[in-house]
């Protein structure tokens, strides 16, 4: 995943915390002042049907208006105190015998005009709002993204100058090797092995700072394998390595593939058993298959959380890194463990 992809997650975040809550606020009001507003056209148009009956009564019943129209009710009636719709009329009992009717479109017109005009406000204002709430979200994540920056670039440049003072102690130990007695050599291969770890290291917090250019070419995988093979076994000489060869070239991209089988094969390394520990490697049909019979993984579900590790050993982000490139890749990964058995780990490329 890219740094940019976070930044974007978070903006989203910010962006719809303001925009979805001021949102919500202006549909609120916008239906409570429709409401608010429709019972005022009502009352207004049962005072204007009291008026037409006044003008009715002082005319002798000669008095018209447009829409308006008035009948004697024989059965008594309960008068009412605003106007209700039946069918197409808006109607309203006066002294439980005179019911005046006017016609809905009348009314149904200024509701309708009403509720327009309500609608357009609240779009022109969520608009305008939708504009504050990107940049209020833009200056909120400014200085949090420059602090991110600032400590990024700070811990990239202390984590690339690692790699020198690594590489020196790793030559410099092949250099003893050839001038010291047998019985010093394994103290030097010691030094060795944990300048190796820690390069191991480096390179997992250099894909975890950096990321890699996931660009992809093709390459032979078969060798890329017997390389990481081979430098394991000098580093884990009591482990037998089985490696299925078949000579296989995959498009993908290079560096990412050493370091998803690199993690994975140290994990089958650091976890082996002190007596007789296989590793099986095999690729063939664009799949890897990485088995052991070591301790195996308690929680296998747990294991691509950063940080997450079983026991002291390990800096738990080995297999976090893993998950991450596979993703990046399309790379399916599936871990079966069982405890004290082993463990058996295949990616399916793409």
């Amino acid at each position: 995943m890219k740094k940019n992809k976070y930044e974007r997650q978070s903006f989203l975040q910010i962006f719809l915390g303001y925009f979805i809550s001021v949102s919500v606020f202006i549909l609120l009001l916008g239906y409570l002042y429709i409401n608010q507003q429709q019972m005022l056209i009502i009352q207004k148009t049962g005072m204007e049907m009291h008026g037409y009956l006044m003008q009715v009564h002082r005319t002798n019943s000669n008095f018209k208006k447009d829409g308006f129209s008035y009948e004697v009710v024989k059965a008594p009636n309960i008068e009412t105190k605003l106007p209700y719709k039946v069918q197409n009329h808006y109607i309203k009992i006066f002294g439980k015998k005179m019911m005046v009717k006017v016609d809905s479109d009348i009314v149904d017109t200024k509701i309708n005009n009403l509720k327009k005009m309500t609608i357009s406000i609240q779009i022109i204002l969520i608009v305008f709002f939708a504009f504050i709430s990107w940049v209020l979200a833009r200056k909120s994540l400014k200085p949090m993204i420059e602090a991110i920056s600032y400590l990024d670039s700070f811990t990239k440049d202390l984590i690339h100058d690692l790699n020198t003072p690594i590489s020196s102690i790793l030559i410099n130990a092949k250099m003893l090797k050839k001038d010291l007695p047998k019985e010093d050599i394994k103290k030097i291969e010691r030094i060795e092995l944990s300048a190796k770890s820690m390069l191991s290291l480096y390179e997992n917090l250099d894909v975890l700072l950096d990321e890699f250019n996931l660009s992809k070419e093709e390459f032979n995988l078969s060798n890329l394998l017997d390389e990481i093979i081979e430098r394991y076994k000098s580093i884990y000489p009591e482990i037998k390595f089985n490696f299925e060869n078949k000579n296989i070239s995959i498009l993908s991209n290079q560096n990412a593939i050493k370091r998803i089988t690199d993690n994975i094969i140290s994990n089958s390394c650091k976890y082996s058993k002190k007596t007789n520990p296989i590793i099986n490697i095999k690729c063939s049909n664009n799949t890897i298959t990485i088995e052991d019979n070591g301790k195996g993984i308690k929680y296998p579900k747990k294991i691509f959380q950063r940080s997450y590790k079983e026991n002291d050993r390990g800096y738990g982000i080995g297999m976090h890194i893993v998950h991450r490139l596979c993703n990046e890749l399309d790379i399916k990964i599936d871990i079966n463990s069982d405890e004290d058995v082993g463990t058996n780990i295949v990616l399916k490329l793409k």
